[in-house]
């Protein structure tokens, strides 16, 4: 039968422009790998075997021994699922034990003691990524390492604690040999590029890029992990990290103050009041944010602690004007009339997030209380405050009044607490000492940007006193020292 007499099928009869076009071959889309294995001392129980240890074709690492075969005995102990079995690369090998990390142990899959073949488990264990913490988004990061050559690889840390890190790599799965040590350099918009040294522990490829389980290498490592967790993972706090029996070193060059900037910090501040509120019983059945909001927040400055990527706490600044109706506080005790002859304004809405209790973060929206006050040229801020808080408050110039109330959210009894600001700029004591060295770079500054004119207002007659020069001066100073 000639090609002309073979019958034409529906199929044929298609015009080859209409024909579907061939599938993409899953090789030839990824390419090949490339050629990439690491010099690795093998430990198997009290034998070293030197080798290399690279990605297989089966998608996993082999290790291949020196010579091309292994000894009799050490294939019979391999044979026992007991034998432990461990990794050291020789491009790490001084870092390594400079370290005192030891070699990195894996399981070990089989053995092919003909050929010297040894596979090789370095799988990511389920049990230890689910309890990383995990950031709201991911974040960029670089890695490079000595085994590299050079080659800095794109990633994104998906979950980080302070002892690991989980990230998504964009490279090939070869050049990620476990057990080599690498440098994750993740930059974030608020702090310089956290570096850490870690070791890659486990590696697993996926279609578009490949997961890798860190492990960090060293004390600093471990304390910058430890930070950045706590800077972007929800739920990872300072009750966290003494969980973790370390010390949050550091930590607080992280937080900034700034004003609520709209409608969606204005949430946040909400979901603030409700979190921290809840956590001690107060209106459980408040779920909603805007819950949580009042007529006075339209009256109000408010302002939010940021730690990192997370909001922590947030505070506002109720400016009445002189205006009764626009007081917090007149609404249930009745304020003496020296606060409204001499302009007060009110410090409510304090709070911080439950997982960040317990820290000082309270004297740093003071400072930014302090620092817009300042700037409004008011006399007296006045608070209330829960009992144990008032021996902090007392520390920033705090002073109890004759007056009690209740808490806005429960029924608490707190205390009506106020600061005068021309007693503290107005004259030298005991107590300036402790001022300068918590605020008097925050009044340092405000010269520097404003001018005497709100301060001399605070201070009225006292303005040109020796001890308002003492303290201005005193704060120019610890301002250039701060820089």
């Amino acid at each position: 039968m000639t090609l002309i007499d073979l019958p034409v099928s529906d199929a044929m009869a298609r015009p080859a422009a209409e024909a579907p076009p061939p599938a993409p071959s899953p090789i030839a889309a990824a390419g090949l790998s490339p050629p990439h294995a690491v010099a690795v001392c093998l430990h198997a129980g009290p034998d070293r075997l030197n080798g290399r240890l690279a990605w297989d074709a089966a998608g996993g690492w082999s290790f291949v021994a020196a010579g091309g075969h292994l000894p009799e005995d050490v294939a019979e102990r391999l044979a026992d699922p007991a034998t432990a079995v461990a990794v050291e690369p020789r491009v790490d090998r001084r870092a390594i034990r400079r370290r005192r990390l030891g070699p990195l142990r894996l399981g070990c899959l089989s053995v092919e003691a003909a050929r010297g073949i040894m596979r090789l488990d370095a799988a990511i264990p389920a049990s230890v990524v689910d309890h990383l913490p995990r950031p709201a988004e991911a974040l960029p990061a670089m890695l490079d390492g000595r085994s590299l050559n050079r080659r800095r690889l794109p990633a994104l840390v998906t979950a980080i604690g302070p002892y690991e890190a989980l990230a998504e790599v964009t490279g090939p799965a070869a050049l990620l040999v476990p057990g080599t040590l690498m440098t994750l350099t993740v930059v974030r918009p608020w702090a310089d590029p956290f570096r850490l040294r870690s070791r890659i522990v486990a590696v697993e490829s996926g279609a578009e890029t490949v997961r890798v389980l860190l492990r960090m290498a060293d004390p600093a490592a471990i304390d910058r992990a430890a930070v950045l967790a706590a800077c972007t993972a929800p739920g990872f706090g300072i009750q966290a990290l003494w969980t973790h029996g370390l010390k949050p070193r550091g930590l607080m060059r992280h937080l900034r103050v700034v004003p609520a900037a709209g409608a969606a910090d204005m949430v946040t501040a909400r979901a603030l009041r409700r979190d921290a509120n809840q956590f001690y019983g107060r209106r459980p059945e408040a779920r909603d944010p805007a819950d949580w909001a009042d007529r006075l927040d339209g009256s109000s400055i408010l302002f939010l602690a940021y730690l990192g990527d997370k909001p922590i706490a947030t505070a506002r600044l109720v400016v009445n004007g002189g205006d009764r109706s626009l007081s917090e506080l007149q609404a249930q005790v009745p304020v003496p009339d020296t606060f409204w002859e001499g302009g007060f304004v009110e410090v409510s809405r304090l709070v911080v997030h439950p997982d960040f209790r317990g820290n000082r973060i309270r004297y740093d929206l003071f400072r930014e209380v302090e620092r817009l006050s300042l700037s409004m040229g008011v006399r007296f801020m006045l608070f209330d405050a829960i009992p144990r808080l008032v021996p902090m408050y007392q520390a920033v110039g705090g002073k109890p009044l004759p007056l009690t109330k209740k808490h806005p959210d429960s029924d608490e009894t707190v205390r009506v607490m106020y600061v005068d600001m021309r007693s503290i700029l107005g004259r030298v004591n005991r107590f300036s000492a402790v001022w300068l060295a918590g605020f008097g770079s925050t009044l340092g500054r405000h010269l520097a940007i404003e001018g005497r004119g709100p301060t001399d207002a605070i201070l009225g007659p006292k303005r040109r006193g020796v001890g308002a020069a003492v303290i201005r001066n005193m704060g120019r100073l610890l301002a250039r020292a701060s820089g």
